[in-house]
């Protein structure tokens, strides 16, 4: 049986959501999330989305909403869901290990919505390779709307590689033991949260 692709479109308020799995917004229809606006429109600098010609077509990346909270350091993004204890950590849903380069050994946590990668400023701050941008040399991004993961481009004056493919015009997927490398640091992604488990809904049984 052919798979079903993904049918990712935006509704009249600027959410994303998946035709195939829904008839109308989710968002609109649960009124929880306010307008989102796409940060590679071509009206706020995005361009052409690439085709990896090894057969995996990049996908394009979805704005989490994430509302802001008061005292919240403008670099730092990252997003506390609803079940998390006031004052608690943001639950970690995935991981960047350096693999090589100057920082090869470490771990970096990701947390839901956008983390900045940097050499100084960030959520993930890869302090020992100074071919890194200071701040903003990339993001990555769970979207737990879609539980999935997305890499891109942001201020890095290197080029961003995924599998060893540049990285332009948006953003990616990331899949479980995707190779990145930037500056002179190569990092393996690792997803905790997505189908089998997200911290909403659990584990899923492999039964």
């Amino acid at each position: 049986m052919a798979e079903i692709q993904q049918k990712i479109i935006s509704c009249p308020k600027g959410h994303y959501y998946d035709a195939n799995k829904y008839s109308e917004c989710p968002l609109c229809a649960s009124g929880a999330f306010p307008q989102t606006e796409d940060p590679f429109s071509p009206g706020n600098g995005g361009g052409d989305w690439a085709s990896d010609p090894g057969g995996r077509d990049f996908d394009k990346t979805i704005d989490p909403p994430m509302p802001p909270k008061p005292g919240d350091d403008m670099n730092h993004t990252q997003f506390v869901d609803a079940d998390t204890p006031a004052g608690a950590p943001a639950p970690v849903v995935g991981w960047l290990v350096a693999v090589d380069g100057p920082c090869r050994g470490t771990d970096y946590r990701i947390h839901t919505g956008y983390n900045y990668i940097g050499r100084e400023v960030g959520d993930i701050c890869i302090k020992g390779d100074a071919t890194i941008s200071a701040e903003k040399d990339a993001n990555v991004t769970y979207v737990p709307q879609t539980k999935r993961f997305y890499i891109a481009h942001e201020l890095g004056k290197n080029v961003l590689l995924v599998n060893d493919l540049p990285v332009i015009g948006g953003g990616v997927e990331l899949h479980n033991y995707d190779r990145i490398t930037i500056g002179t640091t190569q990092l393996v992604f690792v997803g905790l949260c997505g189908e089998q488990f997200n911290w909403a809904d659990g584990v899923k049984s492999n039964e």
